[in-house]
Order: C-alpha cells, then structure tokens, then sequence
C-alpha cells in the first residue's frame, strides 16, 4: 500500500515536471513568434516614418527655384548647413496672390503663379526650410531629432508656420557635388535615418534611406 503510494507520488512529481516543461518550451515558442511579430511591425512603422520624410522633402525641393541660405524672416533664419543638417529654399507661388502692400518699383498689388513681365514682379512665394528638432514644433535646428520639421515663411501673408512632418527620425545628411550643398547647387543627395525602440519589448529598428533630388524650377 505505501509502495503504490510512493509510486503514484513519483508519478505526479513526473508529470508535473514534464508538463513545465512542455508549458516552459510553449511559452518561449510564443514569446518568439511574438517578438519577431513586434520587430517586423516597428520595422514597418520605421521605414514608413523615413519614407514619408523623405519624400515630403523631395517633393518640396524638385518645385524648389533656388536654394536659400542666411535669410531671417518671421524672426526664423532660413540657412543650408551640414551640421546640423539644414536645407532651405524658395517656391514659387501656385496662384494670384494679393500682397500686403504695392511693390515700391511696379506698383504691383499682386504675385502670380507665372512671372509675365519678365521678373519685375516678385515670383518668390514661400520660404521654406527642413532641419531636425529636439521638441515637436522646434525652431532650433538640432544634430539628432528625433523631429523632421518644416518651417514655412509665406511672402504675401507675412505668416511663419511649423510643422513636424515625421518623428522617430534619428539622421539627416546633405550632400552635393563637392560637399555640402550651397546656394548654387541644383542636385542634391538627401538621406534620411530612421530609428525606434520598443522598450517593454526590448526591440528596436534602424532604416536608412538616400535620394538624388534635383530643383527642376528655374532660378
């Protein structure tokens, strides 16, 4: 009677340790799978948070007409830097647009989206500048982010706004034919690095990013 005791004892302490381990071996499984889960997903939102920087950049910079570098308007300096990295330039106005007040040379009342007397009136329409940021809506240029903003100095209106156009961004380099860009430069390299961190599940992820970007309006 106390061997089948001991035996049914033995029996329970047998199967309860297989069972901790087959519930031991589930668990990493699944913690696993999970992990890799939370990986591919940050990884996602990574290089779609470069993307989108990049390609708000790019987009802005090929309706560019010239690069802008030392220009304080709005209180807000518009340069061209590498460090830290800073890019600025003029767009043109997209339509009639009425000025605040008449052009002391022609009089002029309003900006047009095309130039019809030959540059005379002003074509210039928005002072725009990109740069990373410490704090979401900064307008301090900073080395590292994790903010891509936008500032923007509308001509007519007289109005400077900022926008944080992606977080999460950790790089930002400039690039052109001998160096850094200057004024003069019309083909720009641009890249832009990503970065993200998961803590509480102890993973992150970097994306890298580079494009060629050239001004296709005249100066």
């Amino acid at each position: 009677m106390g061997d089948e005791r001991g035996m049914t004892l033995v029996e329970l302490m047998v199967g309860i340790v297989i069972l901790s381990l087959v519930a031991g071996a589930i668990y990493s499984l699944f913690y696993a799978s999970l992990k890799a889960y939370w990986k591919g997903d940050i990884a996602t939102q990574v290089q779609q948070g470069g993307r989108l920087a990049l390609d708000r950049m790019s987009r802005d910079l090929r309706q560019a007409r010239r690069l802008l570098n030392g220009q304080t308007s709005g209180g807000f300096t518009f340069a061209i830097s590498c460090s830290p990295p800073q890019i600025s330039f003029v767009l043109p106005h997209l339509g009639t647009v009425a000025l605040q007040s008449p052009d002391p040379i022609t009089g002029a009342t309003q900006i047009y989206a095309t130039d019809p007397s030959g540059g005379v009136i002003p074509y210039d329409g928005k002072y725009v500048s990109y740069y990373l940021s410490g704090t979401q809506g900064g307008t301090t240029p900073n080395a590292t982010g994790p903010y891509l903003e936008r500032t923007e100095y509308d001509i007519a209106a007289g109005t400077l706004s900022t926008v944080a156009v992606a977080s999460g961004i950790s790089g930002l380099a400039l690039a052109a034919s001998g160096g850094c860009p200057t004024t003069s430069s019309r083909e720009i390299t641009i890249t832009v690095t990503s970065f993200q961190q998961a803590t509480s599940q102890a993973v992150s992820s970097t994306s890298t990013m580079t494009q060629d970007i050239s001004l296709r309006n005249p100066p």
